[in-house]
């Protein structure tokens, strides 16, 4: 029963269980009829087949692995994360892409034990700031941009 409640069991379940959940929302979105190659659907729909694959593989090998499996180390950090993750997909439509996963980065990375303050704050600026850079100006692909400028 250990193995089955361990930390790395729980959060292959639970990626599985999100990836899953996100698929089934596809098929409720509504749009105007086009061929599959052309629907907005189409792309969000092969990552996260990709992703319960990945997650599956994940889960199978977490629950057969024989070496001694640890219980969760710490509630209170599984905790501060999932609040984080709930407010971080909560705040992202309505406040863009960019402040949130900054604020998102500068809770996580000390919940997941990084000290270091400069390299959370470069991490936190950094990643997010070059996907927005990608995304938005050089693929075209906008993500979500916040009230105050267009830029991020």
């Amino acid at each position: 029963m250990k193995r089955i409640t361990s930390e790395r069991v729980l959060v292959q379940f639970g990626l599985l269980i999100v990836a899953a959940a996100f698929f089934v929302t596809t098929f409720t979105q509504t749009f105007t009829p086009v061929d599959l190659g052309q629907s907005p659907m189409f792309f969000p729909r092969i990552i996260l087949v990709l992703w319960m694959c990945l997650a599956l593989i994940g889960l199978i090998q977490s629950m057969r692995q024989n070496t001694h499996t640890t219980p969760i180390s710490s509630w209170l950090r599984l905790s501060v994360v999932l609040i984080a993750t709930l407010l971080y997909t909560n705040t992202i439509a309505s406040e863009g892409f960019f402040l949130p996963s900054v604020l998102f980065a500068l809770v996580c990375l000390p919940a997941f034990g990084r000290r270091n303050p400069w390299l959370i704050g470069i991490f936190a600026l950094a990643v997010p700031g070059s996907l927005v850079l990608l995304f938005n100006h050089m693929l075209g692909m906008p993500l979500p941009t916040s009230g105050f400028t267009y830029l991020f």
